[in-house]
């Protein structure tokens, strides 16, 4: 699924590897983005056996970017990037988790 993250400044859509099952939808995600014109048509999303199970890999002109389970593959600014949950979550945070974090405690 792919969902929008606030980040600081402007928010960006992200899909989280959560498991196998998803990285197929990934790659559509890639494929409409490129074919919208978004990204450049020379990046690409392919899913490879990885030795612990399947990957993602996004071919950029900067190479080839791993995306490993609990990784993010975030699109923002016109361009995709790889990253993993500790640099996700250290720059963009999930609105509808806010709503859980300010609810008032029930006793």
């Amino acid at each position: 699924m792919i969902r929008i993250y606030q980040p600081w400044s402007t928010p960006v859509r992200a899909a989280c590897y959560t498991d196998p099952a998803v990285l197929p939808e990934i790659d559509a995600w890639v494929d409409r983005l490129r074919e919208q014109g978004l990204v450049p048509p020379d990046v690409d999303f392919v899913i490879r056996d990885g030795g612990g199970g399947p990957v993602g890999v996004l071919d950029d002109h900067d190479g080839e970017h791993e995306l490993h389970p609990a990784g993010f593959l975030v699109f923002g600014r016109g361009r995709l990037r790889v990253l993993d949950e500790s640099a996700f979550y250290g720059q963009y945070h999930d609105p509808a988790r806010d709503e859980i974090w300010t609810e008032p405690l029930q006793n």
